[in-house]
């Protein structure tokens, strides 16, 4: 995907959140909401290492080392614990029913 691909799509899924989030029972939700903003900010990070570096992964593999090589130590770090913040909200959503 080319850096305007992801420019894109991490505003088609602002726009998906904004619309769960009009919801009054937003709270179930939850998980998608989570995902879509997971799915947005590695979309982002995609598109300013494209359009900074003139590099990026098309995976979600390896790109908190390709953070810390172009010298972007805290957003690496967001984007190595992000993952478990994702998977972890999606669980506790479902144990809750949300």
């Amino acid at each position: 995907m080319n850096a305007d691909a992801h420019w894109q799509k991490a505003h088609e899924l602002e726009g998906t959140i904004g619309f769960l989030m009009s919801d009054p029972q937003k709270e179930r939700h939850l998980a998608s909401i989570v995902e879509d903003v997971y799915g947005a900010a590695q979309n982002l990070i995609a598109y300013a290492l494209q359009t900074r570096h003139g590099t990026h992964l098309d995976t979600h593999a390896g790109v908190a080392r390709l953070l810390r090589e172009q010298g972007h130590g805290e957003i690496a770090d967001f984007s190595a614990n992000s993952t478990d913040y994702a998977w972890g909200a999606g669980t506790a959503a479902k144990e809750t029913g949300r």
